[in-house]
């Protein structure tokens, strides 16, 4: 008779480097096999390893949105968050609101997505035009927080990263105006914190309307103000608006004010707008590059009633004008497409060699940009029936990112189950 051989052990090492390859979902229900596996699970050093492999693997390509749908037994419409895969382009998962059902007294409330890194969100819920709430949530752990108000009531940008120095993270309110009054949030601290007046870093004078951030990339926040970029230092929470864009968008902008400008001697009002080049800042190989979709509307080059849009693209050759003192940026273009067809531009990320952009006109559409052929692709996107509108995107990566204050939010099934 053969001997019965012992069920082999693993070691703990061992089983730690099988557990951080498997998804959030897994290691939630995980938790329960056992103390040891809910102590290795829940330990920092494992939270880590976990989020840098999903990162490092780009195991999710998954975004997170907000999107407006029709309910169902009414012909109004709801703001709701989802997630949506982009290998497959469609919506994967509804998501519930960041907070504990009952909590709030609003029904269908109006709000924005700030931004999304390392799995943590940050949304902010508009009450009426001086309240908000502001929420840091973990979709993927059902966790989240009320952050303190913000005293400066009317922002006209918002931001959302991570410090990776002082392993915060932090929401930036700038309000426009001639001195970009900014309040910084810091998870670490949970203080705003009102940035003085010296520590801008501001070259640009008129800046009187601000657009949000669409990036963090090492531990910088990005956005666009016209022709330049709005860069703020998450660690120093310096604010820069001195880095030119790339003369081409200048060139873009300035044709779209011509034919704004000959709007009142009988244009369309509405065509003038879409004539105005659209602009949006993306992680690119680790440090960042400018995508612009705009028309040649001087030459009033159009499909029906809406201009032909093109699709350019530049990566930021040299960051060190990121840090100030007055260096130029350079930029490289890497493509120009021409799209032949009216549309507009709602986000877009670099992935796997292409430029992933989700448009819409008539209809939801991915293009994927590829740099090396300058070629585009065209892609139907599948969004449910209820679908009525995109708001938001930012990517986002499933994560056991727990921050100090999180509570488990709790709501009935059947409303947004994921």
């Amino acid at each position: 008779m053969a001997r019965i051989r012992p069920n082999p052990t693993l070691s703990d090492d061992l089983i730690r480097e099988i557990l951080v390859r498997v998804p959030v979902k897994s290691l939630l229900q995980f938790q329960l096999v056992s103390k040891t596996w809910l102590s290795l699970i829940k330990d920092p050093g494992f939270v880590k390893a976990q989020l840098r492999r999903a990162i490092a693997t780009e195991t999710d390509q998954t975004l997170i949105m907000t999107r407006e749908t029709y309910l169902t037994d009414t012909e109004n419409a709801t703001l709701q968050f989802s997630v949506f895969d982009v290998d497959s382009r469609q919506i994967v998962a509804d998501l519930k609101y960041p907070y504990t059902q009952g909590e709030s007294e609003q029904v269908g409330p109006a709000f924005t997505l700030v931004g999304s890194v390392n799995g943590i969100v940050c949304v902010v819920f508009h009450h009426n035009l001086s309240e908000h709430s502001f929420y840091l949530w973990n979709p993927a752990t059902r966790q989240s927080r009320v952050v303190p108000a913000c005293a400066l009531s009317t922002s006209r940008a918002m931001g959302f990263g991570y410090d990776p120095v002082d392993d915060d993270y932090k929401i930036v309110s700038v309000v426009s105006g001639p001195s970009l009054p900014t309040e910084v949030y810091s998870a670490n601290r949970n203080v705003w914190r009102k940035v003085p007046d010296e520590d801008y870093k501001i070259v640009m004078s008129g800046i009187d309307f601000l657009g949000n951030f669409n990036v963090c990339v090492n531990g910088l926040l990005f956005g666009v103000k016209k022709d330049a970029l709005m860069v703020f230092d998450l660690n120093t929470e310096v604010l820069n608006c001195a880095i030119k864009l790339p003369r081409d968008v200048a060139a873009a902008i300035a044709a779209a004010r011509a034919v704004t400008a000959a709007a009142v001697g009988g244009l369309n009002i509405v065509n003038s707008y879409e004539a105005h080049p659209k602009t949006r800042i993306i992680e690119y190989t680790k440090s960042v590059a400018v995508i612009m979709l705009w028309a040649n509307a001087l030459n009033d080059d159009r499909t029906g009633k809406g201009f032909n849009k093109a699709i350019n693209m530049w990566k930021l050759e040299d960051d060190s004008c990121l840090r100030g003192g007055g260096v130029e940026a350079s930029w490289t273009l890497i493509f120009s497409i021409d799209l032949g067809m009216p549309t507009e531009l709602f986000n877009g990320y670099f992935s796997n060699g292409d430029l992933l952009l989700l448009i819409g006109y008539e209809d939801y559409r991915w293009i994927s940009c590829n740099a090396r052929k300058k070629e585009a692709r065209i892609a139907r996107v599948y969004i449910l029936e209820d679908h009525r509108y995109t708001r938001y995107l930012y990517r986002y990566t499933e994560s056991l990112v727990s921050l100090a204050g999180f509570k488990q939010i709790s709501w009935n099934r059947g409303y947004g189950d994921n």
